[in-house]
């Protein structure tokens, strides 16, 4: 249908353009005296294929189905009989009205000609269909409501003022006198002997319009000139009404034309001012912030940076936007768009690749879009995790790493909210979404093997930050520091619970690898030294980056007493004690294994 129904926009179109144009301006014969040789012969084929056009459609409408908006269930009926008693209740006499062939109709009278061209103006009843034919259109087109709505008054606006045009000259035909406005008109543009004896040589309008040499387009321009002039309330009056007949619809038209005119006018200013909503909302806002920031008295710096955030905002995502929309939608709808939406964002973050669809909707529709400065805190150390973290546009820096798009930070959430290990700052103007830990684990319940995977990413996550800090506090103890010098050896009054966590953390693990030291160096105190230290890896924790195998689990695992040719390598050269530091930790890694693995067998409640 949809094809179909841009035939009939077509024939619509054309109905609309050329049947007034034909009925004013042209002398169309009917088919018992049509020839080849008379230039209105393609017209009059056109015609032809535009009554079949309108005839097909009307027998299509006898069998087309509708959807019962009174039903509750909104189904569409099938049955023929209320298909075709709805029609007939319908547009059927408006459509049957409108493709009776008035142009094959022969006339020998003048006024049974002159009812004839006007009954040829029925042809105009087709464009009631036209509301139908635009709404299933729109619904197939993507196109801004707001353009639209612009490009229906603009055309709305041309095409009022075409009829009009057709109708000033179709009152001035009917009447058949040569005392018309086109003889007023173009009196003075024609050579005043050469129009004076024409007017009196000829006896029809027809024949004095042929000797003055006044031609169809000509009296088209000029009659769609007066019509544009008097809708607009221009007026110049070089076009006047010379009957009555011609005065009466000069006043009829008047009403009309200008009554369209200041609709359209104010309907278009109102759509121009709306077309940019997200501007004008972001105008009124930095309107509400200067004037904040004159009353509050703000730094010029502050200022500086508040306006440079919100102007940020207004070229970043609709996010906001988009949920309330998706809130609207059926379950199906919002599903399918949500996955077009944040699916591929999703499926980057490495334990919620491959889940299922309904989670990743369910997750989709919780993510919450934050807007971040440059250098300022997103999550700093030592505060207790309440929230995942999904760069969406931007970059982050912490825990020794850069975050960029589709990077997750935030995985202690995963562990019931422990203390975060680092700080995550935005490097640049960031873009992020966060997801509450409550509302993972509410998702996640539904989902068994989800949940499973969850807890054993914030396993791995825990195991690696721990691997990270004590790798890096050896390096310390190995340089011959006695106590920690990322935090003070004793917190200031003004220290938060989190500077207290920061410190609890970090000399529990650099207590550790003192521990460790003392044990490198021979045992009962002996204190830090600084070769011979455990080649632990490059990246100690680049083993928990793993992706999820076929079953949805994270585990490799390798039999207990088998060999890595990895870490043999990386034994060599490496001293006894440090060969059961590094040896020992592997055992911890295996136990770690052990226990993540009982943990994803263990049975959902």
């Amino acid at each position: 249908m949809k094809r179909w129904d841009a035939i009939i926009a077509v024939a619509l179109v054309y109905t609309a353009t050329i049947t007034p144009y034909e009925v004013a301006f042209l002398d169309t014969k009917p088919g018992s005296r049509m020839s080849a040789d008379l230039p209105t012969f393609p017209i009059y084929l056109v015609n032809l294929l535009i009554d079949i056009i309108f005839f097909t459609d009307l027998c299509f409408n006898f069998n087309l189905i509708y959807l019962d908006e009174e039903a509750a269930n909104g189904t569409y009926v099938t049955d023929r009989r209320k298909i075709i008693d709805r029609y007939l209740r319908g547009f059927f006499v408006i459509d049957l009205v409108s493709i009776i062939p008035y142009h094959e109709m022969d006339a020998g009278g003048l006024k049974a000609l002159k009812l004839l061209r006007l009954l040829r103006l029925f042809k105009l009843l087709r464009i009631l269909r036209s509301g139908r034919i635009l709404k299933r259109l729109e619904d197939s087109m993507n196109v801004d409501y707001n353009v639209l709505a612009l490009f229906k008054f603009i055309l709305g606006t041309l095409m009022i003022a075409h009829w009009l045009a057709c109708m000033w000259q179709l009152m001035a035909r009917t009447s058949a006198s040569k005392d018309d406005w086109v003889k007023g008109y173009y009196s003075n543009w024609v050579d005043p002997d050469a129009f004076d004896e024409c007017y009196a040589l000829s006896e029809t309008r027809e024949e004095f319009l042929a000797c003055a040499g006044v031609g169809t387009y000509s009296m088209y321009i000029s009659a769609l000139y007066w019509a544009l002039v008097t809708m607009s309330t221009i007026g110049y009056g070089d076009i006047l009404p010379t009957t009555t007949g011609e005065r009466f619809f000069v006043i009829l038209a008047m009403l009309i034309g200008t009554s369209v005119f200041a609709y359209v006018v104010g309907s278009v200013c109102t759509i121009v001012a709306s077309m940019d909503k997200k501007s004008s909302e972001h105008h009124e806002l930095m309107d509400t912030l200067n004037a904040m920031a004159r009353e509050l008295s703000l730094g010029e710096d502050l200022q500086r940076r508040c306006r440079d955030y919100f102007r940020y905002r207004h070229s970043s995502t609709n996010m906001d936007d988009w949920r309330v929309m998706l809130e609207m939608m059926s379950p199906r709808l919002r599903g399918e768009v949500a996955m077009m939406q944040c699916g591929p964002w999703i499926n980057n973050v490495p334990f919620f690749r491959g889940a299922p669809e309904t989670f990743i909707v369910d997750v989709a529709l919780k993510l919450k879009s934050e807007t971040f400065p440059q250098g300022e805190e997103i999550v700093r150390a030592g505060a207790i995790s309440t929230r995942l973290y999904i760069v969406e546009r931007g970059v982050v820096g912490g825990k020794g790493r850069v975050f960029t798009s589709g990077k997750t930070f935030g995985e202690e959430v995963l562990n019931g909210g422990a203390p975060t290990a680092f700080t995550a700052r935005a490097m640049t103007y960031c873009d992020v979404f966060s997801l509450p830990g409550t509302v993972i684990e509410r998702i996640a319940s539904a989902f068994p093997v989800m949940q499973r995977r969850l807890r054993t990413a914030g396993c791995r996550g825990m195991m690696k930050d721990a691997l990270i800090a004590l790798d890096h506090a050896w390096g310390q103890v190995a340089r011959g520091h006695a106590t920690s010098p990322d935090v003070p050896e004793a917190l200031g009054e003004d220290a938060s619970l989190a500077d207290e966590a920061v410190k609890r953390r970090t000399d529990k693990v650099f207590a550790f690898a003192l521990s460790l030291a003392a044990r490198e160096g021979g045992g009962g105190g002996g204190g830090p030294v600084v070769g011979g230290k455990p080649s632990l890896p490059s990246d100690s924790g680049a083993r928990f980056k793993k992706r999820p195998n076929a079953e949805g689990s994270f585990r490799v695992r390798r039999p207990r007493g088998a060999e890595d040719p990895g870490e043999k390598a990386a034994e060599e050269g490496m001293s006894a004690d440090s060969l059961k530091i590094l040896r020992a930790l592997r055992e911890m890694e295996s136990n770690l294994e052990e226990r993540i693995v009982a943990l994803e067998q263990r049975p959902h409640k």
